[in-house]
């Protein structure tokens, strides 16, 4: 019998039993998952020394890391291998969360009375669509479509991919890109755009932290209350779980699927324009200016209304916006909608770094010839152990990579 078999017979035996004895099935759902394994693949035993303690984990980690962490590793396809840095991911999960509470708590302190936090919780929040630029839409698209992601997985019990959801949605969505966005109007005069920017905030996060309630109850709770999202006798498992808005309200707000496309497509130009700095080695406060060259008319239009967040993510002086098809020749990255285009000039000593490329380009070159000459010997890749000559195959890749980036370098200092 498969170890399967052997838990389907207790399970029926079990099944069986509580309906003798109790008249009635004494569960409806079962969830079978995958066996926790060690570093090594081990099954954990005693015998083995290689069990992990859980009081340990929870004062090391909390038992709130403890429990989302085991969620998000753990399939029900296949084992997992589990060690004790592997619960730091739950952890920092946490610090996160946190250090996005005290984000929006600083700000609700600087600007009193001007939101009804409690009400935005319960889920009455009034929301002008005339504020609303395209960030907050893809925001509150996203959110809705999570809701309902994330509901779906849960009452299929894939705990794993709610939980990978819920992380993408607080992590990546909310504090990496939808709070950074937001800086510029909870500091800006603009009394109205922000206070709607505190209501959005205080929605999204109200809404996540029911999300994520059943995997990190602690910590959700805590800040329930601390947010003032609740009564002081009341409790988060006692809030309605968050439901997607209707198409009507999100037509309203023009919350869709082609706004929130473009906005995608605008944090991929980020990404690309960051990635170019990175790569010509130009430091992150250094001012610099961007062509952005868009594939229509219309995308430059709408990138415009978007410059001043455009600008001030990217860390650029200046940004040049354009449809026009021409090329330059000037470092870029193509994205979806267009390419975003760096200028050298005044950046980098050119010279200088055309030589340092070169000279690493040949050093490198040589490295890869060495490497060749050992994979092209028979005798070496006969006689040596698998694993290292695995090794040797593994630094030829890096090693013609590294040779694909470095001569993309030479092109772009040469024609600068």
């Amino acid at each position: 019998m498969t170890a399967q078999d052997i838990i389907f017979f207790w399970v029926a035996r079990m099944m069986m039993a509580g309906i003798h004895f109790m008249k009635k099935p004494p569960f409806r759902n079962i969830v079978i998952h995958g066996i926790v394994r060690d570093e090594q693949g081990r099954k954990m035993s005693k015998s083995l020394g290689n069990s992990l303690d859980p009081l340990e984990l929870i004062d090391a980690y909390s038992a709130d890391a403890l429990r989302f962490s085991l969620a998000l590793i753990t399939s029900f396809e296949t084992d997992s291998r589990v060690s004790k840095s592997k619960f730091e991911i739950g952890r920092n999960f946490a610090t996160k969360i946190w250090n996005a509470a005290r984000f929006i708590e600083m700000n609700l302190d600087r600007n009193p009375n001007v939101i009804d936090v409690r009400a935005i919780a319960s889920g009455n929040v009034a929301i002008d669509p005339t504020l609303l630029k395209d960030d907050d839409r893809h925001m509150l698209w996203t959110l809705s479509q999570s809701v309902k992601n994330i509901t779906s997985l849960l009452e299929k019990y894939r705990l794993q991919d709610a939980a990978l959801a819920i992380y993408e949605l607080i992590w990546d969505k909310f504090c990496d890109w939808y709070l950074e966005y937001v800086k510029q109007d909870l500091n800006a005069s603009d009394e109205a755009r922000r206070n709607q920017a505190l209501s959005l905030m205080t929605l999204v996060f109200s809404t996540v932290l029911k999300l994520l309630h059943p995997y990190m109850p602690f910590l959700t709770e805590e800040l329930w209350h601390q947010m003032g999202y609740g009564d002081e006798d009341d409790s988060i498992m006692k809030a309605p779980w968050p439901v997607p808005f209707s198409d009507e309200q999100a037509a309203v707000w023009g919350a869709d699927e082609k706004t929130a496309s473009f906005v995608e497509s605008l944090r991929e130009m980020v990404t690309a324009g960051r990635a170019l700095r990175a790569e010509y080695n130009i430091a992150p406060n250094k001012p610099v200016k961007y062509i952005i060259q868009l594939n229509d008319g219309a995308y430059a239009e709408k990138c415009r209304r978007s410059e001043a967040s455009l600008a001030r993510q990217l860390r650029a002086e200046s940004l040049e916006i354009t449809a026009d098809d021409g090329h330059r020749a000037l470092p870029c990255s193509v994205i979806s909608i267009g390419t975003i285009y760096l200028p050298l000039d005044g950046l980098v000593d050119v010279a200088s770094e055309l030589e340092r490329v070169r000279g690493e380009l040949e050093k490198t070159r040589g490295f890869l010839r060495t490497v060749e000459a050992k994979l092209g010997n028979e005798s070496f890749v006969s006689r040596a152990p698998a694993a290292i000559v695995e090794q040797q195959r593994e630094q030829k890749i890096k090693l013609q990579e590294t040779i694909e980036r470095l001569e993309k370098l030479e092109k772009a200092y040469a024609g600068a």
